[in-house]
């Protein structure tokens, strides 16, 4: 019998919360029925093959929306497709989101094939995002060959080497597609490039002291940019997402606005500020944009809660101790680690700290990405027909993080030491147990590429 289920559960659908079982087809991975106690009951329907939720949660798994796992930069990241989607599936996420991201005069034909070829190993779920770069008008005249690979989602920078975009050339973009009828979603780095390099200039690159990065990156820099985004997406009715929000100030951007103009934001800015950055270990929570204040990070919860801030994804983007330790601040390779503790995080910190509804929690880590990238209702829900992507949440005891628990290959954490509420029991990918009781049974190349 193919039938699976998980009963005794406390299940977050998009119409509210089940208390019942789910059940599932091991064989197609997708959700055959959600019921009741009494329905469940009185049709004896569950299978006798069951994971016990023991009255715990269950929720969509994960969709991180903004990961980066091989193949970046001159350094590389500490985590390849495989390492970092074991990850990824230990930390209850089952999709993950990275990108295409083209070097200069690399054709788009043969960016994709690459990273395609890199992706095969990973066990989670994946899609890509395409980056648009300097070299966008060619890329734009080639848009149909990106389409055919399956990928509908798009990258821009406003600062980088190869990827900075100015406001015109971002409006061009957009008066490209909507002269097509088009509105793909745009994910964007946002910061003022040229305020930055000034600022940059008047200090000494050479530097060890890792504030310069936050003097140097400052948060208006950000927020002249949402600004300007913003405005340009109500103009052209684009879709957009401002990547890794910061501030204070983009959050407030979004205060009485329903637009598709979205913020998405990641943990290491709601659960540290930038006293991390204060002597010699500041480099291992160097990240752009930098970690911000206090003030931010409190702005960022409530953002959180109240809706204004649509999408937690990770940034996934680690790197080794050594790489990251004695350089200059300019230096530094911008990244940390998250993958795995997401939605961990935000279920302690969020809904059982902070009173986060369990609605709320699953548009956050996974409805919300899902439905703007595309994947919805196939992913980022629980109802018949969408793939059997579940996660049970205990909020009962408590989960010390630290190394030895991180699955990647990441030689350090930023959250070492860390005190969670509640724990991961069990993790259900397209009907698949792929974790269970802090064992992870997650075959390399068990993922799928998900064509948009």
């Amino acid at each position: 019998m193919s039938c699976k289920a998980i009963r005794n559960a406390r299940i977050i659908t998009p119409t509210g919360e089940v208390r019942g079982a789910v059940v599932y087809d091991e064989v197609t991975g997708t959700i055959t029925a959600v019921l009741d106690q009494k329905t469940a009951g009185e049709l004896g329907a569950l299978p006798t093959d069951c994971l016990d939720a023991r009255g715990g949660y269950v929720v969509p798994g994960g969709v991180d929306g903004h990961v980066h796992l091989g193949g970046f930069g001159e350094i590389s990241i500490a985590d390849d497709f495989y390492q970092g989607s074991r990850a990824a599936l230990a930390g209850g996420t089952t999709t993950v989101v990275d990108f295409c991201e083209p070097k200069p005069d690399e054709s788009a034909a043969h960016c994709i094939a690459v990273r395609k070829q890199e992706a095969q190993n990973s066990a989670a779920d994946y899609a890509f995002h395409f980056v648009l770069s300097e070299e966008y008008r060619e890329q734009l005249a080639n848009i149909d060959a990106i389409y055919a690979e399956g990928i509908r989602n798009f990258k821009l920078f406003t600062i980088y080497e190869n990827t900075t975009l100015s406001m015109e050339n971002i409006r061009e973009i957009f008066h490209f597609f909507s002269a097509r009828g088009e509105r793909p979603p745009f994910l964007i780095h946002a910061e003022e490039p040229e305020e930055i390099a000034r600022l940059r200039a008047e200090q000494n690159e050479h530097s060890a002291d890792m504030r310069l990065l936050a003097a140097t990156r400052p948060a208006h820099t950000e927020i002249c940019m949402v600004r300007a985004l913003r405005q340009a997406a109500l103009e052209t009715g684009m879709r957009v997402c401002i990547a890794h929000t910061t501030t204070a100030g983009a959050v407030e951007e979004k205060r009485g606005d329903t637009s598709d103009f979205l913020l998405e934001t990641c943990p290491h800015y709601l659960a540290f500020t930038e006293e991390k950055l204060v002597g010699e270990s500041g480099a291992l929570y160097i990240m752009t944009p930098p970690l911000r204040t206090e003030g931010d990070r409190l702005a960022l919860w409530e953002g959180m809660k109240d809706g204004r801030i649509a999408m937690l994804s990770t940034d996934h983007c680690p790197y080794h101790r050594a790489d990251k330790l004695g350089r200059g601040f300019t230096r530094v390779p911008c990244g940390v680690d998250g993958i795995q503790t997401r939605m961990l995080y935000l279920f302690s910190e969020g809904v059982l700290r902070r009173g986060m509804s369990l609605r709320r929690y699953v548009e956050l880590t996974s409805e919300n990405a899902a439905k703007f990238y595309g994947l919805y209702p196939r992913k980022g829900c629980i109802q018949p027909g969408s793939d059997a992507d579940l996660v049970v949440l205990e909020s009962d005891g408590l989960t010390q993080w630290n190394l030895e628990r991180c699955e990647g290959s990441v030689d350090y954490t930023i959250y070492n030491g860390m005190t969670f509420q509640g724990e991961i029991a069990a993790v259900v990918r397209r009907g698949k147990t792929v974790y269970d009781e802090e064992r992870l049974n997650a075959p390399k190349g068990s993922g799928q590429f998900l064509s948009l």
